[in-house]
């Protein structure tokens, strides 16, 4: 099953949906704990779907990297010309930790957000500038990441998405990946936007992964990859009621 047209009509709806509710509704504590509820229901069920396939700034950065891509190919991490692919083919490993360690400033982010709503020890504002300009700063330096590096929000700022992926580590849904049926392509690594090694993995559990199931879509063979949900109890049960019945022997 194709998941990538699903995929686009539900995030560009949902963009759409968010832009007229900025314009038309002023949200109160209950419409907000009701959405807070709602995106944890989802998470606890079906993983980080909510970043994958509903996210609305997700998808806003998605936009921005397809117009970095138009202007002259903007790109950090994927080769624009022979000199640079030579030299990020050269500092591979480098390149490849500073975006893993880089991650992490999205957990600092967002114990800094917490801080700031129940401590008020720091704040966006300074005794210098107004506290607009600072916001205007952090958004001029997200939209030059976001031409530059795909997905860059999701992966190095979004606080959102760093709860959601520690709240996922309870959910019983997981991508899956049959070891029988692969044949080693490495396909779905590649195509893996938050560049998460799928094809050396039984079961993909990283913090990392937005279930966006694009290497589900990618995977040649039928039935390699799939999203699938094991529930530990009912596994158990089942397991008890085979043994209650052992097999004859000879």
């Amino acid at each position: 099953m194709n998941f990538k047209i699903f995929r686009r009509i539900i995030k560009g709806l949902v963009l759409l949906l968010s832009v007229y509710a900025i314009l038309n509704f002023a949200p109160n504590k209950y419409f907000m704990l009701i959405v807070l509820a709602s995106i944890l229901f989802i998470t606890l069920f079906l993983r980080t779907v909510f970043c994958g396939w509903i996210c609305p700034m997700g998808t806003l950065f998605d936009l921005i990297r397809e117009l970095g891509k138009k202007i002259g190919n903007l790109s950090v991490m994927r080769p624009i010309n022979n000199p640079y692919k030579k030299w990020v083919k050269k500092n591979k490993s480098v390149l490849n930790k500073i975006d893993r360690y880089s991650r992490y400033f999205r957990y600092a982010f967002f114990l800094w957000i917490l801080q700031s709503i129940f401590l008020g020890i720091a704040s966006i504002k300074s005794e210098g500038e107004r506290g607009i300009m600072s916001v205007l700063y952090v958004v001029i330096t997200m939209l030059i990441l976001g031409l530059l590096i795909e997905i860059s929000w999701c992966k190095y700022i979004c606080p959102v998405g760093a709860f959601l992926g520690l709240v996922s580590k309870l959910s019983p849904t997981r991508i899956s990946r049959n070891e029988d049926a692969c044949i080693n392509c490495r396909i779905c690594s590649k195509v893996c936007p938050m560049n998460i090694d799928v094809a050396n993995k039984k079961f993909v559990k990283d913090i990392d992964c937005q279930t966006c199931l694009k290497c589900v879509d990618a995977c040649p063979v039928d039935n390699a990859l799939a999203l699938k949900m094991k529930i530990p109890l009912l596994h158990g049960k089942k397991l008890q009621k085979k043994d209650s019945n052992p097999s004859k022997k000879t």
